[in-house]
């Protein structure tokens, strides 16, 4: 007989004699007739808070209710009070202030009446004025009054609405003299108190002062416990899963009490009543006390011939064990397990397979090791190359960087103007960038401009449009010559699939006259000397590289002593912050504003400082470039110490430092 039988027999006898011993010493004595009247009372109890409950629900709903057809008596009687304060060419504000009056003397909390676009323009709760619309998503509260402005349905009562920790509840009618939405709200204040006078906690309290009541509890149409001072027993939360929904009184034991459940009707849950055991428990414990002695006793003989037996039959398990813990270790010794592979039984099959598995996974370890070890040579030579070729890449981005910067042009010298370009790239190199050309001793070409893209393709596409517009620039040609004819020269030959937006000015020194057109490009900023702000004429055409033979126009405007014009490209203005609210043009002007009387380079720094502060590092979606360009009093004109000044210029006491 194999060890599985013998195992089987032993444990099945001592099961049998355990069981049939406890069940003769339960069987004795009659207690069945104080069992059946605990039953009894525990289904009344049960029943009674089931009743209880379906009653205490009904209460807050009928209040509802009424609440509901006296918000649409209040809500038609404010609608004819518009209509009639509207009538007698009340204003707006006097109206608002008799709604405010209404709700303090004991009218509705809230009054919202609209016109006919559903924009409510009266109300008596301070704030902004609500626009009633049709998304039930976006608008849940103010969705189901839509519908009012077209009378389909001509009144409506809303289910009550959490708002803010408040539980409000709104009606609404259609408008007497016009399409319009009348509103009113309640907050169900009186509601929320005689909820909790009747509802389940007080319902709770009552029944557990009754005698001989432990605990009960109230389980919604979920099963979660509603009410209910202690913890809900596991296997009456079970029970109550066949009690929901059905019409069954169900009873039973557990940790010493008697359980009752009854459903409540209509499938709103089940009501649970635990009951003290009392006598009954006594009793019960006397029986269950002796079977625990028999049992014990059982039990003791079956220890003494589990010990017999597991000595003469456990030895190989154990052998078995250890063999195991060896093969974990790494010191699987295989005649271990001799004596156990000799058996005719499981033990001896299971030794068999054992001991072949663990040298078959000795041996695969063996083949591991040296795999990985390989593996890991192969890793590191690859780690050296990539190290080696991203260090390669930092220094041709840091070659290109410094080739693109060396590209840049210097300021002209001169006392009849000032000048400074700055350049931010968001990457190694920028697709972004700003120029300048003397024409001659009087006249310069100030150009600023940005391409789609970033990275390396830009910076690519930059140079072809820096060229093209170069090779256009000659005294005598317009800024809108200028731009036709870069256009038409990268139409046909820009190898990327991109396009590029620029502004041209043509500034004459003695003057101060600028002729400017753009592509697409934003038109800069003039700050007057008086620290007024305003955006030049955006003149010009469609962004280069997109359509060939585009004629674009011009503008023109005389720069006045101490005028400065502002250039830059468009992350400045879309710079965005942790909100997404972008830097904008108005940020941008008062930012200009407020530097009216800053040197050059000052005024670009306190731009880019304010971007940076607004939106930081990662709100700035790519490169930056401004050009600023400040026209000065003649020094002929200044007294000696006022010239030497503007020769060089200083940040005034606004100034930052």
């Amino acid at each position: 007989m194999s060890f599985q039988r013998r195992l089987i027999l032993l444990v099945t006898g001592l099961v049998a004699l355990a069981v049939g011993l406890t069940t003769l010493a339960l069987a004795w004595g009659a207690h069945g007739a104080l069992r059946d009247r605990m039953e009894t009372d525990a289904r009344l109890s049960a029943a009674l808070l089931a009743r209880s409950a379906e009653r205490t629900r009904e209460i807050p709903r009928a209040v509802e209710e009424m609440l509901g057809a006296r918000l649409l008596s209040e809500a038609t009687l404010t609608a004819h009070l518009v209509a009639l304060a509207e009538a007698s060419k009340q204003s707006p504000k006097a109206i608002a202030d008799r709604l405010k009056t209404i709700a303090e003397s004991g009218g509705p909390d809230e009054m919202w009446i609209t016109d006919n676009r559903g924009r409510a323009y009266l109300h008596n709760i301070p704030g902004p004025d609500l626009v009633f619309g049709s998304d039930h998503e976006a608008q849940p509260r103010e969705a189901p009054f839509y519908g009012l402005l077209s009378r389909a349905p001509a009144t409506v009562v809303a289910e009550a609405y959490g708002d803010g920790g408040r539980l409000m509840k709104f009606a609404g009618v259609s408008g007497v003299d016009r399409p319009r939405i009348v509103q009113v709200g309640a907050n169900l204040r009186a509601l929320s108190e005689l909820s909790r006078q009747f509802g389940p906690a007080a319902l709770i309290e009552a029944v557990s002062r009754n005698e001989g009541v432990e605990a009960a509890w109230l389980l919604g149409g979920d099963l979660s416990v509603q009410a209910g001072a202690k913890p809900l027993p596991a296997a009456a939360l079970e029970e109550a899963k066949a009690v929901l929904g059905t019409r069954d009184l169900r009873t039973l034991y557990a940790g010493g009490s008697l359980l009752a459940l009854a459903p409540v009707a209509d499938g709103g849950g089940v009501a649970v009543v635990a009951l003290s055991g009392g006598d009954a428990g006594a009793l019960v414990g006397s029986h269950l006390l002796t079977g625990l002695v028999l049992g014990l006793l059982v039990l003791a003989a079956g220890i003494v011939a589990t010990v017999r037996f597991s000595r003469l039959q456990m030895a190989p398990i154990e052998r078995l064990s250890e063999a195991v813990a060896e093969a974990e270790a790494g010191r699987f010794n295989p005649f271990r397990l001799n004596e156990a592979m000799e058996r005719s039984d499981e033990f001896g099959r299971l030794a068999r397979v054992f001991r072949g598995m663990a040298m078959e996974a000795a041996a695969r370890e063996e083949t591991l090791d040296a795999q990985l070890l390989m593996r890991t040579v192969e890793l590191e030579g690859k780690t050296e190359r990539l190290g080696a070729a991203e260090t390669l890449i930092e220094e041709e981005q840091r070659a290109a960087r410094a080739v693109q910067m060396n590209l840049l042009p210097p300021m002209p010298s001169g006392r009849d103007s000032q000048l400074f370009g700055a350049l931010l790239p968001i990457q190694a190199v920028s697709g972004d960038f700003y120029d300048i050309v003397e024409l001659d001793e009087r006249h310069l070409v100030l150009v600023i401009a940005g391409v789609s893209g970033g990275g390396v393709p830009a910076a690519f596409l930059m140079l072809l449009v820096r060229g093209a517009i170069r090779e256009m620039i000659r005294p005598g040609v317009g800024p809108g010559a200028i731009l036709s004819g870069a256009n038409d020269s990268l139409c046909g030959q820009s190898p990327f699939d991109g396009f590029a937006t620029a502004f041209i000015a043509i500034y004459d020194r003695e003057t101060g006259l600028v002729r400017h057109a753009t592509a697409g490009h934003r038109p800069p900023f003039r700050v007057a000397a008086d620290g007024a702000v305003e955006r030049l004429s955006d003149a010009g055409g469609p962004a280069l590289g997109v359509r060939k033979g585009v004629a674009y126009g011009e503008a023109s405007l005389v720069l006045r002593q101490e005028d400065t014009v502002f250039l830059h490209t468009e992350s400045i203005v879309k710079a965005v912050n942790a909100n997404r609210e972008p830097f904008g043009e108005e940020r941008l002007a008062a930012t200009l504003q407020q530097g009216r009387n800053f040197a050059v380079r000052d005024r670009a720094e306190l731009v880019v400082r304010a971007v940076e502060a607004h939106a930081g590092v990662e709100g700035i979606p790519g490169d930056i470039a401004c050009l600023v360009l400040r026209r000065l009093h003649p020094s002929a004109e200044l007294p000696a110490a006022d010239a030497a000044a503007v020769a060089s210029p200083a940040p005034t006491e606004d100034a930052p430092a």
